[in-house]
């Protein structure tokens, strides 16, 4: 049996068995059952537990080999002996896939080694793509809406692919996404991958066509030829962020008490992120940040980078955190500074960071961000200060005395906000290069009900918090474009995430 076929199973099934299903809200195999249930799962469950009778308006079964017909896809949520029966018993029923949750196996050392060997052996002999053992689930929206985990995460269908060797990082992960309204393709919490391997699962993802970029946690790496080897074909295809835990020493051993995981060397695992052009995040922040520019960017020739900020010390901020994180402030081209002398008053600074003074119009903002968009001087835009409009509205709905002429101005700055949206996204898609915007008008969006800034999230654009972040962001999409044009001959076509060119 192919293995692109088992894992299609996995993230594809029609039908999904879960072993140790429970009516028990405080097991897992109900909290599984229920998950799947309320995700909406397209296929047939079925639920098996030697009580028979029903669970969450499922037929029941007493064993897996009770059930009717085929089944792809088996989660195993039973104690670890237990939990072998139960796999070989998934191997005469012909499962192709099978996701073992319960923990107590190699992490453990001793007798949960022997466990976790048998379950090896009896997967190979059977042909079965085993996902874990000490996993938290497998989520894949399409096409089947299949949100199976431990934690109720139900993120909407998109195009990031998330592996995860803890099931609480993953889940965070998944959680960060649905929060922000971003979208993803798979997730897979990997666990102590004793049959499948981090390897198994970017090999997948790099012939996935509903994955665009791929984000991963890793503790440590079984095989790193083959890791190198995979890892590098995908990222010529598409972007690979990862996290890796066990830096420290203290560190690398609670790697190997949680799922078993090796960690080696840091230094090495640095050298191999450079080669094989991996982008390494230290945070889920971080992560989520370069993974959601990925998308919804196009990839910055180079380094020089434009500032366009509504105060001075913004500016100076993110020009000092853009040199830290190795871009380039660039000075601006005569014809530019003309440009901007066109739309801005005579006392304006007329250097980079384009200082926007007291007193200037919002227009006067988004044309700066045309202007420095435009010029050849540049390869993309960091703007500050985007979303105002939400706050300064209220006021004047709610300020006394002012009665409808609140509420047209308030309305007026509102549509003012909805119109620089649309305007930075066409000047993003006809200059082909980035604006990153970053703006404290971004904490508490969702609470204020920020109309411009919670749309531009739903088109996949984030406004980042804090200059350090956008620079940050910024800097990494340079990073990938600059190993894109040293191994795959990009030339200067600009290369969105995926590694298709514009051109």
């Amino acid at each position: 049996m192919a293995v692109d076929k088992r894992m299609e199973a996995l993230f594809k099934p029609q039908s999904v068995a879960i072993i140790g299903a429970s009516t028990n809200p405080a097991k897992w195999g109900f909290n599984f059952t229920l998950h799947l249930t309320h995700g909406g799962y397209r296929g047939a469950c079925y639920p098996i537990n030697p009580a028979g009778g029903e669970i969450l308006g499922h037929r029941a079964y007493k064993s897996i080999l009770d059930v009717p017909g085929e089944i792809d896809l088996a989660f195993i949520l039973i104690p670890p002996e237990a939990a072998v029966s139960a796999l070989a018993d998934c191997g005469k029923k012909g499962i192709r896939a099978c996701v073992v949750v319960t923990a107590g196996f190699g992490e453990l050392g001793g007798q949960g080694e022997s466990l976790q060997r048998s379950l090896c052996e009896i997967a190979r002999e059977a042909g079965i793509a085993m996902v874990g053992p000490n996993c938290a689930g497998i989520t894949s929206p399409e096409p089947m809406s299949l949100y199976c985990t431990m934690q109720p995460n139900f993120p909407p269908s998109g195009h990031i692919a998330i592996f995860s060797q803890s099931g609480n990082i993953g889940g965070s992960i998944q959680r960060v996404c649905e929060k922000h309204d971003i979208g993803i393709s798979r997730f897979a919490s990997t666990g102590n991958e004793s049959v499948l391997t981090s390897s198994d699962y970017l090999n997948y993802f790099a012939e996935d066509e509903q994955t665009k970029v791929v984000v991963g946690y890793v503790e440590g790496i079984s095989d790193g030829r083959r890791f190198f080897d995979v890892a590098r074909q995908l990222t010529r295809k598409k972007p690979l962020v990862l996290m890796k835990a066990g830096r420290s020493v203290v560190g690398a051993n609670a790697a190997k008490s949680h799922t078993g995981a090796l960690a080696g060397s840091d230094a090495v695992f640095k050298a191999l992120c450079r080669q094989c052009g991996i982008i390494r995040v230290s945070s889920i922040d971080e992560m989520f940040d370069v993974a959601t520019a990925f998308l919804a960017q196009p990839l910055p020739r180079g380094s020089r980078v434009g500032i366009v900020a509504n105060g001075g010390g913004w500016g100076v901020l993110t020009a000092d955190a853009c040199i830290a994180a190795g871009l380039d402030v660039a000075p601006l081209p005569e014809e530019t500074l003309q440009a901007l002398d066109n739309r801005l008053p005579a006392w304006w600074n007329r250097q980079n960071p384009v200082d926007l003074v007291g007193g200037i119009s919002r227009g006067s903002f988004f044309k700066a961000v045309e202007a420095l968009a435009k010029s050849d001087s540049l390869d993309g835009v960091i703007a500050l200060g985007f979303g105002y409009a939400s706050s300064i509205a209220s006021v004047f709905r709610n300020a006394p005395g002012l009665g409808s002429t609140g509420d047209r101005i308030a309305k007026d700055m509102l549509a003012s906000d909805m119109r620089g949206l649309n305007f930075i996204l066409d000047v993003i898609e006809q200059s082909g290069k980035p604006v990153v915007l970053a703006s404290e008008n971004a904490v508490g969006a969702d609470r204020d009900g920020n109309e411009a800034i919670l749309t531009f999230r739903k088109k996949g654009v984030i406004v980042y918090p804090s200059p350090d972040r956008a620079a940050n962001v910024f800097a990494k999409m340079y990073e990938y474009q600059r190993y894109l044009t040293a191994v795959a001959g990009s030339g200067d076509g600009n290369l969105r995430a995926g590694g298709q060119t514009d051109e």
